[in-house]
């Protein structure tokens, strides 16, 4: 089943903010010819399709993306809405996510480039209005509560 902008009230969209071991994070850069934000750095992450779950999308975009797997927690960091140049309204929802193998990391061809960050990185990047996510990431990990602890959980690891 394809995608039908008529059909749609919102796109429902998900993005992974991935950290890794030096506290950095994982930002993607946006191919030039993307309808939304072109050029611009981002997380990881797409529209929910059908009947998949949150963890599903998660999972399924980190993988197509920058074939990493992800750990089966996820904590809610934000929610925010824009609406597109097109007219379609998007509502999307940011999880802290860790991942099972970040030296595989490798690109698709939806981006040109990757770079690990922390927020005085990230500031010097144009980027889609990501700082809060990496803030709020950073109140949470801070409190050293382990990530299992305050995460939600849905599916088992495989």
């Amino acid at each position: 089943m394809g995608y039908n902008k008529e059909e749609k009230l919102h796109i429902v969209a998900v993005v992974a903010v991935i950290r890794d071991e030096k506290g950095k994070y994982l930002v993607l850069r946006r191919h030039e010819n993307e309808i939304v934000y072109p050029g611009m750095y981002t997380f990881p992450g797409g529209k929910i399709e059908e009947n998949d779950s949150v963890e599903e999308t998660l999972a399924k975009e980190a993988k197509e993306e920058a074939n990493l797997s992800l750990k089966p927690q996820k904590i809610l960091l934000k929610d925010k809405s824009f609406t597109r140049p097109d007219g379609q309204t998007v509502k999307v929802f940011s999880y802290l996510c860790e991942c099972k193998n970040p030296e595989d990391l490798k690109i698709n061809e939806e981006f040109t480039n990757y770079k690990w960050v922390d927020i005085e990185e990230l500031r010097n990047l144009e980027h889609v209005g990501i700082e809060e996510e990496i803030l709020q990431a950073e109140k949470i990990l801070e409190q050293n509560i382990p990530f299992e602890t305050l995460s939600t959980r849905s599916v088992k690891e495989e």
